[in-house]
Order: structure tokens, then sequence, then C-alpha cells
């Protein structure tokens, strides 16, 4: 079973248009790099966002990061939003928060879900792989590979991607979640 490839679901034609406000590419990256050298020589204690006194795990653009491994969502909204259950949602929290902040002008109503769904994924593909829990490094390097992917999707289209690619959440009698790429009806990771 293979991850679902990023971005498979757009064509490669460059885009002439202007680039939206906020950061420019360049400026994106160097912050994205900036985060990589903190997760890599910080604790992970000094992993926090100022945001993170009223929101201490993240909440918005249909994800919710969890510490605790028995949470269920709650009615049908709550059920359709990806949930990432992790002991480092403290830390997953931080670097969502940072990466709000890197890009923000480029989101908006109409690509966050989409960029938060990326995100997600590359955190719930990191949790697959590494049972039960990674390091939190590798966690957070996952999902800030994830964000240098969605900054070459800006650079290329000057714009981010609306949404994620399509994937099914299930969960069987033992509380396993599984996952099936709906365009493949296979097994992801």
């Amino acid at each position: 079973m293979s991850p679902i490839p990023p971005f498979s679901y757009f064509d490669d034609e460059e885009d002439d248009a202007p680039f939206p406000e906020g950061l420019e590419p360049v400026e994106i990256e160097e912050r994205l790099v900036t985060l990589g050298k903190r997760i890599e020589t910080e604790p992970v204690s000094s992993l926090r966002h100022e945001g993170q006194g009223s929101l201490p795990e993240w909440r918005g653009a249909d994800v919710i990061v969890t510490s605790d491994p028995l949470f269920e969502p709650e009615g049908f909204v709550e059920a359709t939003k990806l949930v990432v259950r992790t002991v480092h949602a403290k830390p997953l929290t931080w670097l969502f928060m940072e990466i709000w902040d890197v890009f923000t002008g480029h989101l908006d109503f109409s690509n966050k879900y989409g960029f938060y769904g990326e995100l997600a994924y590359a955190a719930l593909d990191v949790l697959a792989r590494e049972q039960p829990d990674p390091d939190y490094r590798k966690l957070l390097k996952a999902v800030l590979a994830r964000a240098f992917d969605l900054l070459g999707h800006l650079q290329k289209h000057h714009n981010l991607p609306l949404q994620s690619a399509v994937v099914l959440h299930g969960m069987n009698a033992e509380g396993q979640q599984s996952r099936i790429d709906a365009a493949t009806g296979e097994p992801t990771a």
C-alpha cells in the first residue's frame, strides 16, 4: 500500500496569474526552512505558538488534531473531519499554526480545507507507518515536507489547491482507522 502522491490531481501547466497577497514564495521558503531548523534543534517543550493558549490542540479547516486516543467525533459535522490522533498533538498543533502564519494571505475559505487536509494526510501517513507513534521530529518533518510541496504548487500555479485528494475514512471493530482512495478504491497507507 502506498500513500497518495501529493497533487497528482493537478495539471502540470504553469500559471502566469499574479500571486495573491501574502508573503512571496521565497519568503515562505525561508520561513519554512527556519521551522525545519527549529524542529531539528529545539526541545519539544519550546515548540509553542502564541495561539496555543486558547487552542492547545488544532481544530480547524475540517481537521482535528488530538492527543486523546479514545476521541470519537460527535455528530455528522464532526464525523466528516479528518482526525489525527497522536501523543504529539501539541507540537503538531504548533506546526499547523506556524504554517498558517507563513501562508497567511494565500489561505482563504476556498482552499484552507485542501491545504490542511494535505498536512493532515502527511501526518496520518507517518502515523500509519510508525506505530505506536513516531518520534515527534519525524512527524513534524513529514508535515513540513508537505508544506514545501504546497509551496511548490503555489510557485508553479500562483495559488494553493482547492481540495485534497478524496479519501474515505473508516474504522474496523478493533478501532483501527482505514483509508480508501476514492479514485482507485484501493487502501492507502
